[in-house]
């Protein structure tokens, strides 16, 4: 029976409902249905018993072609594109599809109540439309969608709503018509984010997740521009379309809910080595199940898991993979280092101390743990009482294990694989390993043989975890305090850095005021079960002395002051830390030249590097001391107006002094810091940090005696105070009263913190941290990141940071670690799991290191900055722009490359080879086994038993024998096999007539007629013949790929066609004589 379609391309089928409809591709892109009937409905109850095919009439299906909703766009708009460039979508609805189908199979799957069609758009994007089958009359229609009534739109209602004297009027509601009662349509929806399809070489699957309702798209497709088979995971939306966001899944550990964060799109790039994909590739899901015993004895089928089967046709073969699939709907992975990057989201910048880099503590571990190389494996033995357990020789240091210590190994390798052999002797033998495995073979006794490795590898690495953290110290850590003789506290302080007279402030200490059960020591020294409060002596001084201020690039970088400075008709004193490097040229540092209604009065640093004070062309004062030495000074600009003096300091030493007086100036606009109305050369190149300006004239005394200290923005006369330690939200903070912060212009950045790589103790710093506490949101999702530069004497690049310890294993320079607690009394630390992203090269020796974390239930407040697992060697670690963002409706896409090699899987043929090969080697036994016969029979002449010895020789004869014989069989297999033309492409000649086999075009119906010509050469006379057992064989057409078939047991006609498998297909071949055959069909007999 033919379902009778004009200009038929394609063809898809799939069962909905008890159902079965049939799609078909026309050579213009249209798509039409018919569906299967039940013999129930009205259509096949109305048409005559002798004209019912069982079957519905071809109908078109629908696509949209409707005025799109400006709701919708916008909408989509602002939340399906990059944030960086929203012309780039990643999905859309689209409202008029109907002639934008390409000429390339349909993909049909039944889901969630509907009939989801994919296709592809001409513009090669894959388009999506979602159908409801009508059981009674076998169509096809549209899903509805809910929107406002009037307005016709899904997301905003009209705004001709009035309020009247009895209400609103034209109430705007919700509802599946317009007010005219026409039905509201779903648009198609286009993945952007699936593009560069060809032919319509995609396949889509979707998978349930361990969540009630909750399903997760896998879209494969061909890519035309990489030819690669590219995979699309995305989750399923509650309405069973597609949502990007990125989704938090909470999994069970140690009684608790840990939050992971899966990434809104997952895309994975599968990189099949040596191979090309040669046509549309196919996927589908499918349970594994195992027999269990019931009650009654009988035995049913339980699911165990549910796989994704992968078929992709290449020029090799079919590539077949076989994915786990996760609990939450993603695939098994191949590839373990993805790329991400967020494409959209709503970040809100979490202010964190202005100190936080300040404050990091370098801490080193003085009983670090057992580690070592691993130098052997054997099987243990019953002997040493393992026995089938992992025997592992070391390097040494075993011996600081107990029994049931947890040990890490890392590095080891498996060795399997495929080898060619050497034969040494019957228990000895060489392989040659591959080049990527590095490794050469040695023979060294009967049983053993060696591979080569080289010197700085080793067979793997072991390593002792440690359960809790012991021994770590930082410099400052005080250990012990006890009373002296003379009434004073004795502090022990490692590394401490104090010398008489300085300050020191006692951090962390606690009195210990409580009821302690405690273990004896000797008559003078007890323990109490109470574990040691980690305190701190902090020196004042040094820590004074840490100075981090913004770095302005001498371009375009400055900051706005937002009000104007009310000290110009007053005494007053501006002071600041600068650090102005040696290649510096002029540069304001407080400045509102030619500003619209300036006073024009600047603070600058002279092309010199001298200090130099403008007012207004009234005074333009230079100070004599160069700065441009890249180091930090203090200076202070003062006018006294009182005593008519403007004076200049560096470091709290007066540096130049101007006895005169000045004239009053009245600010109307807010200066600037880094520049003034002007651009170029004259902007500030440097740092600058601790700006301070008050409104009284301060002595030199008052100057040196502040400089180091930290105000409080209280301080009397102060007006301004600008600590530039840290950039908010494009902001600087006015720590005085008055509140004048400032607005951030350009690039500038805080200065980077350094960090040594060692304590002052020579111990190797094992992580950096500041413990200092912010508040976080239950299950909400930061990003923190930070740039950094690695200095040491080896090269450092992105290799280097992913394998700091050399060890080859992927172990990164450090790592992101996380904590927090429940609140600040909280004791317990909790430790938070994270994936870091890969480093990023900014250039000119700076990388950018980031991670994203979402917090678990029962934890308020997280740490402001750690990093651990410190790994390599190298002298100082330096970092800046440090920041933690809070992330809301976030979309990250992360993508794998999964390389791959396949292995070929043997066919029927392929064991004649094997037999070949397993000939040659019994032809060298052969001659061996005659050597040996001589050798015996010389030995056996010797013998007094001759009989015996007669008997072995016949024996012996009779063998030689038997393998002569297994020969001749073996070379007939192979000679038969050699010369059957059935194992050929093969040219099929009419005896009479000496003309050749060949095969007509192919008709609408994909099928041809075979004729006979004159000519031969090319692909398309030449024949192949398949075994079909029974001495029946297939016949296929090489150009075509298509089988010889007879239509009838009447006629003789030959046709070749796209199917095989039934009697009409299977040829028998018959000896005539001279190399000719007769030719007859099973079916048939013909």
């Amino acid at each position: 029976m033919y379902l009778t379609k004009d200009k038929l391309q394609h063809i898809s089928t799939i069962t909905h409902e008890g159902k079965i409809v049939v799609f078909a591709t026309d050579a213009e892109g249209k798509i039409s249905y018919t569906v299967k009937q039940d013999g129930f409905e009205d259509s096949y109850l109305n048409t005559p018993a002798d004209q019912r095919t069982g079957w519905e009439n071809w109908q078109t299906l629908e696509f949209p072609d409707e005025a799109d909703d400006q709701s919708v766009v916008e909408k989509e708009k602002a939340e399906l594109t990059h944030q960086q460039n929203t012309s780039q979508y990643l999905l859309k609805s689209l409202y008029k599809t109907e002639n934008i189908t390409a000429v390339a199979p349909v993909q049909v799957i039944a889901a969630l109540e509907h009939i989801y069609v994919f296709r592809q758009s001409k513009t090669n994007t894959l388009l999506v439309d979602r159908f409801v089958l009508d059981g009674m009359t076998n169509k096809l229609n549209r899903k509805l969608e809910v929107r406002f009534k009037r307005s016709k739109r899904k997301h905003t209602p009209t705004k001709n709503m009035q309020q009247g004297s009895n209400g609103l009027v034209d109430i705007d509601t919700l509802d599946f018509r317009d007010a005219n009662g026409k039905f509201f349509y779903e648009p198609t929806t286009e993945l952007c984010l699936v593009n560069n399809l060809h032919k319509g070489w995609f396949s889509v699957v979707l998978v349930p997740t361990i969540e009630n309702d909750v399903y997760r798209w896998h879209i494969f497709a061909y890519n035309s521009q990489t030819k690669k088979v590219e995979l699309t995971t995305i989750r399923a939306s509650e309405e069973g379309l597609f949502e990007v966001k990125d989704y938090t899944v909470f999994e069970e550990s140690k009684d608790s809910l840990v939050p992971r964060k899966i990434p809104g799109v997952i895309k994975r790039t599968l990189d099949i080595k040596d191979v090309t994909v040669t046509n549309g590739l196919s996927a589908t899901k499918y349970d594994l199940q195992q027999g269990q015993e019931t009650q009654s004895g009988e035995e049913q089928l339980l699911k165990t898991a549910t796989r994704l089967m992968l078929a992709i046709p290449t020029d090799k073969g079919a590539a077949v993979f076989s994915f786990a699939i996760a609990g939450d709907g993603t695939l098994g992975e191949i590839g373990k280092n993805p790329d991400s990057k967020i494409i959209r989201s709503r970040q809100r910048e979490v202010l964190l101390p202005l100190n936080t880099l300040d404050e990091i503590k370098a801490i080193g571990d003085t009983t670090p743990p057992p580690q070592g190389i691993i130098s052997g494996f054997s099987a243990g033995t019953d002997e040493e009482d393992i026995e089938d357990l992992v025997k592992i020789s070391t390097n040494g240091g075993a011996s600081g294990l107990a029994n049931y210590d947890l040990v890490k190994i890392s590095g080891t390798s498996d060795y399997q694989g495929l080898y060619r052999t050497i034969k040494v002797d019957q228990d000895t033998f060489d392989i040659d390993i591959p080049l990527d495995r590095a490794l050469d073979l040695d023979y060294w006794e009967q049983d053993t043989f060696d591979i080569d490795i080289p010197l700085d590898r080793a067979l793997g690495y072991w390593e002792k975890e440690d359960q809790e953290e012991g021994g770590l110290i930082f410099d400052g850590m005080i250990t012990a305090y006890q009373k002296t003789a003379e009434g004073k506290l004795r502090v022990t302080c490692p590394n401490h850095g104090l010398q008489n007279g300085d300050q020191v402030q006692i951090t962390g200490t606690e009195d210990y005021k409580d009821s302690y059960p405690v273990r004896k020591i000797d008559d003078t020294h007890f323990v109490i079960e109470r574990k040691w409060a980690i305190g701190e002596a902090v020196n004042v001084k040094l820590v004074s002395q840490k100075r981090r201020g913004i770095v302005f690039d001498g371009v375009d970088d400055y900051i706005q002051l937002a009000q104007p400075l009310p000290i110009f008709s007053s005494s007053f004193t501006i002071s600041m830390w600068v650090k102005v490097p040696a290649n510096s040229d002029r540069g304001i540092l407080l400045g509102d030249f030619q500003l619209l209604k300036s006073i024009n009065v600047n603070f600058e640093v002279s092309p010199e590097g001298k200090l130099r004070f403008f007012w207004n062309d009234e005074h333009n004062l230079f100070g004599s001391k160069d700065l441009r030495d890249n180091q930090w000074h203090f200076i202070s600009f003062v006018r006294d107006r009182e005593n008519k003096k403007i004076s200049g300091y560096i470091d709290g030493v007066l540096d130049f002094e101007y006895s005169r007086e000045v004239s009053d100036k009245q600010a109307v606009i807010a200066h600037r810091i880094g520049r003034d109305s002007r651009q170029g050369g004259i902007n500030f190149k440097g740092q600058i940090a601790d700006l301070r300006v008050w409104k009284i004239a301060r002595t030199a005394e008052d100057i040196k005696n502040s400089m180091y200290l930290q105000l409080t923005g209280k301080e009397v006369g102060l007006v301004g105070y600008w600590r530039l330690g840290g950039i908010s939200e494009g902001k600087v903070v006015d720590f005085s009263v008055n509140g004048n912060d400032g607005t951030v212009y350009g690039e500038p950045y805080v200065s980077a913190a350094t960090l040594s790589r060692k304590l002052a103790s020579e111990l190797d710093a094992v992580k950096y941290s500041n413990s200092e506490l912010f508040a976080v949101s239950e299950r909400a999702t930061y990003e923190e990141s930070f740039e950094f530069k690695v200095n040491s004497r080896n090269l450092v690049n992105l290799a280097y940071l992913d394998n700091a310890d050399g060890k080859n294993l992927g172990t990164k320079i450090f790592t992101f670690s996380y904590w927090g607690k429940t609140s600040r009394s909280a004791e317990e630390k909790k430790t938070i799991s994270v994936v870091q992203n890969k480093f990023e090269d900014l250039g000119n020796g700076w990388y950018r290191a980031s991670c994203n974390v979402t917090i678990p239930d029962e934890v308020s407040l997280l740490r402001s900055f750690e990093i651990a697992n410190v790994k390599g060697s190298w002298q100082s670690l330096e970092i800046r722009k440090h920041r933690i963002r809070l992330l809301s409706d976030s979309i990250t896409e992360t993508k794998y490359t999964d390389g791959v090699s396949l292995t070929t899987l043997a066919d029927n043929q392929g064991t004649l080879a094997g037999y070949l090969e397993a000939l040659e080697m019994k032809e060298k036994q052969e001659i061996v086994r005659l050597k040996e016969k001589r050798e015996l029979e010389a030995k056996l002449a010797a013998l007094q038993n001759l009989e015996e010895t007669r008997q072995r020789v016949t024996q012996l004869r009779l063998d030689v024998s038997a393998l002569v014989s297994q020969e001749g069989n073996l070379n007939r297999i192979y000679n038969d096999a050699l010369n059957n033309p059935l194992n050929y492409w093969c040219f099929i000649q009419h005896k009479q007539t000496s003309l050749f086999w060949e095969h007509l075009k192919l008709d609408s119906s994909n099928s041809a007629l075979v004729e006979l010509i004159s000519s031969y050469g090319d692909d398309w006379t030449k024949w192949k013949f398949l075994d079909a057992g029974g001495g029946y064989y297939y016949i296929q057409h090489k150009q075509t790929g298509l089988f010889c078939q007879t239509t009838s047991s009447i006629t003789s006609t030959v046709l070749i066609l796209p199917s095989y498998g039934s009697d009409w297909t299977k040829w028998k071949f018959t000896d005539a004589g001279g190399g000719y055959y007769y030719i007859q069909n099973k079916q048939t007999g013909l």
